[in-house]
């Protein structure tokens, strides 16, 4: 990242920011007339009816009660909390957290593919069968040693937080039931974070990836900027993109989606041990929490979506999206040998593991 110039407006600007806005978030456990002994910063780019909020929010709720062992009291923790983009869009987060700016964030993994090409095989296509495999990868050996290597980023990568797949959804006024190949999707333009495998993956399935900030997308949907764009149905849902004329959805299940709670490092490390431990127990518990309420979001979704006149449209045979996306993965593979040697071959004997289990 280019670092220098934003540094300089964003310190100029944050004081300010911070001192005019306060996010949303369910009341806090601080106890009457008693003084919290830590009060941090966490910030997300997201909205309550995002669902995915709700990571940032359970986290909170949770680091404020008392610890399991009594030995962090109620009120004894503050976070001081915003949302929906008051401080900016994820990258100026991830930055922010970076530069001392702000002790916590809450991000999509893909944005930390602009600091470590280890995070990229994150973004690989059809890397990932099912949600069984996926949180066994994130919450296992393989997702701690990939939190590990934010260390030497000034970075502490606290936890992931698995939301599903994502899938292509955009507005046409042709018949999308019946999607056999990539291309039936040719001649789709769909916005894709800026991601350079993101940006090659949607490609390889057909449509023309087209980078732009999320900010941007509902605007550039309804203008025809793009067609579409790629995400999970309860974003779809929460932003209305239906209103920009989104009327196919797309179960493409293209890639894995996953959220990521990150600290600042030299912040992270200063604080008291029984801190450090009491911000892990919360990741843990939010990590269980989230997983629940985020199987009943998507359900809930897709029920809305029905109701709104969307097409759901299933792929039966994902065999020639696997088949076309990958050479992605084999590039990856021979430009960064490394990564893929320490994290990509380890995913894939566990996706090898679980065809074979799916098979019995």
């Amino acid at each position: 990242m280019n670092y220098s110039n934003f540094y300089l407006l964003l310190v100029a600007l944050f004081g300010t920011v911070l001192s005019g806005c306060v996010g949303s978030s369910t009341s806090s456990t601080e106890l009457p007339g008693e003084e919290p002994k830590l009060v941090f910063r966490l910030s997300n780019e997201l909205k309550p009816d995002s669902y995915v909020w709700e990571v940032s929010n359970i986290f909170k709720n949770e680091l404020e009660k008392e610890s399991p062992d009594g030995s962090v009291k109620a009120g004894e923790i503050k976070v001081v909390f915003y949302d929906q983009g008051m401080i900016g869009g994820e990258r100026q987060l991830l930055e922010s957290c970076f530069f001392d700016v702000i002790e916590m964030v809450q991000v999509n993994s893909s944005v930390l593919t602009t600091l470590d090409p280890a995070f990229s095989i994150l973004d690989l296509p059809y890397l990932f069968l099912d949600e069984d495999q996926h949180t066994e990868v994130l919450y296992g050996e393989i997702g701690g040693n990939m939190l590990g290597r934010l260390e030497k980023y000034n970075l502490c990568g606290l936890g992931f937080y698995s939301t599903g797949f994502r899938n292509l959804f955009y507005k046409s006024s042709k018949d999308h039931s019946d999607i056999k190949s990539p291309s039936d999707l040719s001649g789709l333009k769909i916005r894709v974070m800026e991601s350079p495998i993101m940006i090659s993956s949607v490609n390889s399935i057909g449509p023309t990836a087209t980078p732009i900030p999320f900010s941007e997308l509902f605007q550039s949907i309804k203008t025809g900027v793009v067609d579409g764009a790629e995400n999970c149905a309860p974003i779809f849902m929460s932003y209305k993109y239906t209103e920009a004329g989104c009327n196919q959805f797309t179960l493409t299940e293209h890639f894995a989606n996953q959220h990521m709670i990150i600290a600042n490092k030299k912040w992270f490390d200063g604080l008291d041990e029984k801190y450090r431990k009491r911000i892990r127990e919360a990741v843990a518990v939010a990590q269980n929490e989230f997983g629940k309420i985020w199987n009943k979001t998507l359900d809930d979704a897709y029920a809305a979506m029905g109701s709104e006149g969307v097409n759901i449209n299933h792929v039966k045979d994902k065999t020639p999206f696997v088949e076309m996306s990958g050479s992605v993965i084999e590039s990856f593979r021979k430009k960064y040998p490394e990564e893929s040697a320490q994290f990509l071959d380890k995913i894939i004997e566990v996706r090898s593991r679980t065809e074979k289990e799916n098979e019995v």
